[in-house]
């Protein structure tokens, strides 16, 4: 009996044991919440477009400011307010922010100063001249439209649209004016180098000074190949630098011919003056017979000299001048 209770208290002490032994703690299956995907493709794809956005507007801007330093912007005031936003939008880019538009805005701003610069320095050249009644009208239009884009330039709220409409307006009025021009400025330069290449042939320049004579005549044939591709404002400059070639060959010689003559008129004067000594001296104390180093009355001391016809070296140049085989 004591060893039946013995045995029942073993078995429930293993079965105890058994029951309060280690337990795994049960795994935690629940599932971490997943991160927002879709907002962050969106913030990177917004980044990535404004990044480019950036990227193309500040290339095109860069584009248009140094067609505006090319065209001689950098000499006016509107300029440097022009530069001190360029510098602003270029800082604000380097930290990320999007300027695309404004940098577009600003890109129209420097074309408008480039086509101002353009009609200005056209407005200029005009100015040295009358203008032709033909283009009044439309010289007083590039006047009023350049004054305008002036304003504009100065007028912090205005558009760069509207500055570029005036500026190009300006611009195009000045050319209409300075084409007309130049044509007529052209004619007149030519006509007066035939008359100075006249003038340097009348005293042989091609002759005496045949190198410049036949690059002033070079100078005269470029700038009737310019006239008739309506080049007026190259031919004028050929036609000028022609002209002043020739009118300094007739010049330069002339005034040595002159001083040549009167070298001669000199030596005929000391001639006549020792022939008369030599009379003189003759009546007192007359020679007879030959004398050495005295030459008989009709020796021929030197051969015939055979001179080329000047008139061969000049070089023809035609009176009239045509655009397109019309006379003008």
């Amino acid at each position: 009996m004591k060893k039946l209770a013995f045995f029942a208290l073993s078995v429930f002490l293993i079965l105890s044991l058994i029951s309060c032994g280690s337990k795994k703690p049960a795994e935690d299956t629940t599932e971490p919440e997943a991160p927002a995907v879709e907002e962050t493709i969106e913030e990177t794809i917004e980044e990535t477009v404004s990044g480019t956005n950036n990227d193309l507007a500040l290339a095109n801007m860069d584009a248009a400011r140094q067609a505006a330093i090319d065209s001689g912007a950098q000499n006016y005031t509107e300029f440097d307010d022009l530069e001190a936003l360029y510098a602003s939008l270029k800082e604000r880019a380097d930290n990320g922010e999007d300027v695309a538009d404004e940098c577009a805005e600003l890109a129209k701003k420097y074309e408008a100063l480039a086509a101002y610069a353009k009609a200005a320095e056209l407005k200029e050249k005009i100015d040295e001249h009358e203008v032709p009644l033909l283009v009044q009208d439309a010289y007083n239009k590039g006047c009023d439209d350049l004054y305008e884009c002036e304003d504009l330039f100065a007028d912090p709220d205005s558009k760069a649209d509207d500055i570029l409409a005036k500026a190009t307006s300006a611009y195009a009025s000045f050319k209409t004016v300075f084409t007309t021009m130049s044509k007529e400025l052209a004619k007149s330069a030519r006509d007066d180098a035939l008359e100075a290449k006249k003038d340097a042939d009348s005293v042989k320049a091609g002759v005496s000074q045949k190198k410049e004579y036949n690059r002033a005549a070079e100078l005269f044939k470029k700038g009737d190949a310019s006239y008739s591709m309506m080049g007026f404002e190259s031919a004028y400059d050929y036609y000028s630098e022609a002209c002043e070639i020739f009118e300094q060959l007739y010049l330069d010689i002339f005034d040595k011919r002159a001083a040549a003559l009167a070298a001669i008129e000199a030596a005929k004067k000391s001639v006549e003056e020792s022939a008369a000594v030599a009379e003189e001296a003759d009546l007192e104390s007359p020679l007879t017979g030959d004398v050495d180093g005295i030459e008989d009355e009709d020796a021929v001391l030197l051969e015939e000299d055979d001179y080329a016809d000047p008139e061969d070296a000049e070089i023809y140049l035609e009176e009239d001048i045509s655009i397109g085989g019309d006379a003008k």
